[in-house]
Formats: C-alpha cells, sequence, structure tokens
C-alpha cells in the first residue's frame, strides 16, 4: 500500500482496514525506520488502536542478525553473521477485541523488543572482519570522555575521538574496550541511550538547535525526485524551519507533527540526508559541512514529541493546528 513516510494519512488506514476485511493478510514492515544501534526503535501509541479498531490475530516477527551483517551505518559493507527469523502470535482476534489500548501496546512491545549486540554476544557469535568497526562514529557521535559532538571517527575495528584522542577496540564479540582508562560504555546501545539522554535534557534546557545550509529536492509525486536547489534547516523545540531556493520556499513542521524522522547516511550514495514534509510534500534535505549530524537530529525528533505528548513542553497557539499524530 503505497504511502508517504512520516506523515498523518487515513487514506492508508482505509486501505489497511479494507484489506483485513476482506480476509487477506496484512504484513507491516517498517520501511525507513532503520535501527540505529539494534533495538527497538520508539513505537507510537497509534499501533495499538490500530489493532484495536480491526480486531484481528498479530503475529510479531523478530529478524535476529540483519542489523549485525549489514548496519544502517554502513550498510555496504557486510559480515559474515548467521541469521534467522521468529514469528509468535501474540494476539488472538478476541484479545485484540478486549484487551485495551494500553495493555495491546504493552504486549506489542514487549514482544518486539530485541538488542542486537547482547544477542551476539550470548549466541557466541564473532564479527572478524577487519573493518568492522567502520562507520560506527555516525552513531556514536559524542565523546563520553571529553563531550565533544561530531569529533568522533572510525576506522578498522576502533572508535576514536579526534578531541581529546581516546580510542577503543570494537571486539569480535560486539563489546567496547577503551585502550586506555576507563570504558565508558562497553556496550553500543547503552552508549547511544547516554546521547538520547543528553540531547532531551538540551531541548529541556532550551540550548538543542539544529543550523545547517542544506542542499533540496522534492518528491510531490511517485516518479521523481526533483533538485531544486539550496537553503537553510533549522530545528530546535519550535520544530524544524526549511527556507530556500531564492525566498520561494519557507516550510515549518512543528514537533508535534509526527514521532519520528526519517534520516539516512550516504542515502542513496549522495549523502547523509534528513526528510520532512506532508502528504503533499517531501523535502530531501542534505546537510552541508555539518557534521554527523543525522543521529543527533533523530534523536531530537523522537524525544521532542514525547515532551510535548507527556507536556513536559507547552504547545503555543500555533503548536494546537497541529493534529495528533495518532
Amino acid at each position: 500500500i503505497a504511502t508517504r513516510k512520516y506523515t498523518t494519512d487515513i487514506h492508508l488506514v482505509k486501505s489497511i482496514r479494507k484489506v483485513l476485511q476482506r480476509g487477506d493478510i496484512l504484513a507491516m514492515y517498517p520501511e525507513a525506520r532503520y535501527t540505529p544501534c539494534g533495538t527497538l526503535a520508539f513505537m507510537p501509541d497509534s499501533l495499538g488502536k490500530l489493532v484495536k479498531m480491526n480486531k484481528v490475530p498479530v503475529v510479531a516477527v523478530v529478524h535476529h542478525g540483519n542489523h549485525l551483517y549489514a548496519p544502517f551505518w554502513d550498510y555496504k559493507h557486510k559480515r559474515k553473521v548467521p541469521m534467522h527469523t521468529v514469528f509468535t502470535q501474540i494476539l488472538t482476534a478476541e484479545e485484540a477485541a478486549t484487551l485495551s489500548v494500553p495493555e495491546i501496546n504493552t504486549r506489542i512491545r514487549e514482544a518486539l523488543q530485541y538488542d542486537e549486540y547482547r544477542y551476539q554476544k550470548e549466541q557466541g557469535i564473532k564479527i572478524t572482519e577487519p573493518f568492522r568497526a567502520q562507520g560506527l562514529h555516525r552513531v556514536l557521535y559524542k565523546c563520553p570522555h571529553c563531550g565533544a559532538e561530531f569529533q568522533m571517527g572510525s576506522g578498522g575495528a576502533e572508535l576514536f575521538c579526534k578531541a581529546c584522542g581516546k580510542r577503543w577496540l570494537w571486539q569480535e564479540d560486539g563489546y567496547l574496550k577503551a585502550l586506555e582508562g576507563e570504558t565508558e560504555f562497553t556496550h553500543i546501545p547503552d552508549w547511544f541511550a547516554w546521547e538520547r539522554e543528553q540531547v532531551k535534557q538540551e531541548i529541556l534546557d532550551g540550548t538543542y538547535n539544529l543550523d545547517t545550509d542544506v542542499k533540496i529536492s522534492l518528491l510531490v509525486d511517485f516518479q521523481y525526485i526533483y533538485n531544486v536547489g539550496e537553503g537553510h534547516l533549522t530545528h530546535n523545540r519550535e520544530g524544524f524551519k526549511l527556507t530556500g531556493c531564492d525566498g520561494r520556499l519557507n516550510y515549518t513542521q512543528k514537533p508535534q507533527a509526527c514521532y519520528g524522522l526519517y534520516a539516512d547516511y550516504y542515502w542513496y550514495e549522495i549523502a547523509d540526508v534528513i526528510c520532512i514534509g506532508d502528504n503533499e510534500t517531501l523535502y530531501y534535505c542534505f546537510p552541508q559541512g555539518s557534521g554527523d549530524v543525522v543521529a543527533k537530529t533523530r534523536l531530537a525528533v523522537e524525544e521532542m514529541y514525547k515532551l510535548y505528548k507527556e507536556r513536559k513542553l507547552v504547545a503555543t497557539a500555533t503548536d494546537k493546528k497541529i493534529p495528533n499524530n495518532d
């Protein structure tokens, strides 16, 4: 069922309902929802509402090994990793009809929990490729030793900070070890979770800010992506603002508009991309000279959405006009 990524689409909901009502099986695959560090991404409460509305059995599909084989941040270089998939029925039709939406969401989230690096260690899987750390700095962008952002680098089996010089070895079992001094994080998802908390605090403090020049492409139909020129992208507690095309483009997107961000590394071998937009137009923004901002921006979008939902950030009068993505 064709749809635009990360937009509110009532037609999609109606299409899903029609497929299920005629007795077909619907497979929901989170395209472009790539895991940055091999763990479950944020899932909206609307998923439980969708199940409740359709009252059909639900099967969870968890695929192990794919992230280790071709991680989001270096998918071009494959690792030799075994893979397997587990199918589990987690809801009957009766349970989908009788359980509350929070209970359904809990059941789904518990079934889909996974940690690829813990799985690797528990299964005794060794990744011996000499390039295994290549690209890891795209996700682990902040140094826990000196606090510098976008100064991380990687090469071979090592991760390092260009600002303070500290280095970590990514061992064959998937865990990190500092070559000198304290190992702040042995587990990659723990490092990423720390970065998330850092971003959340910046948002609460009002200091979070993305400010970058971008090249811009547009998707307005399902035929082509059109290159339209250059512009400027900002992101803060007020949301995204994109300007450009000699003053002809001025697009804003509030934090409540979507729970996630379509962002990719080296998108179609062009460049890192941040994609925002609505059902009329998707704006593909390619940051210029701003460092590895993709991971941090994605974290900021998720945390900002949750903070507004939890009312820890107060919406302005204009914000209230934004439809709830649920």
